[in-house]
């Protein structure tokens, strides 16, 4: 079975004869939309710019598990030992690397864009909708908010997540079309 050239994942074959090519729909449909935006699987040639987006304090004030800059050894030993059901991706905007996308394991979704200069543009909308057509066969995906992240409540309400529950300062959001 052939692999979509963006994403990586693999593709169907009716998948590939729709699309005339290697590249799956949802792709497809990224890439031509408004705004154009482009999905990558995450690389080692990545971490280095992942590892500055996770270490700025405007960023990881809204991770649970982190309060603090990352150290490379820490960050580059999470790529190694990720879970092969794990999927990362990198996010393109305007020919540049501007986020990261993942959904982990237990299909819970998450999205930071590093580059501030891509907010309001629509970009994460498009890859969270994405992510959401993408890996439709793996729903109910879910999302874990914290309380005093609005944009972020704002963007996954905007997709389809509904808030399920709150744990204190974290809200539990899920998506099952």
């Amino acid at each position: 079975m052939s692999s979509c050239d963006s994403c990586g994942l693999p593709l169907s074959p009716k998948t590939q004869h729709d699309t005339g090519g290697t590249r799956c729909e949802p792709c497809t449909e990224l890439a031509t939309g408004t705004p154009a935006v482009q999905l990558a699987p995450l690389t080692e040639r990545d971490l280095e710019l992942v590892l500055a987006w996770r270490s700025h304090p405007d960023i990881y004030a809204h991770f649970r598990q982190q309060d603090s800059p990352l150290a490379w050894d820490e960050h580059r030993s999470w790529f190694e030992s990720r879970d092969p059901d794990r999927h990362d991706f990198v996010i393109s905007f305007s020919g540049r690397r501007v986020g990261v996308v993942n959904i982990d394991a237990t299909d819970e979704v998450g999205i930071l864009l590093g580059d501030f200069s891509a907010h309001g543009n629509g970009v994460a909308t498009a890859t969270l909708e994405w992510v959401c057509d993408r890996f439709a066969d793996r729903t109910p995906l879910f999302a874990e908010i914290y309380d005093e992240n609005e944009s972020s409540k704002r963007l996954f309400e905007r997709c389809g997540f509904q808030q399920q529950h709150s744990d204190g300062e974290w809200n539990h959001y899920s998506y099952d079309p």
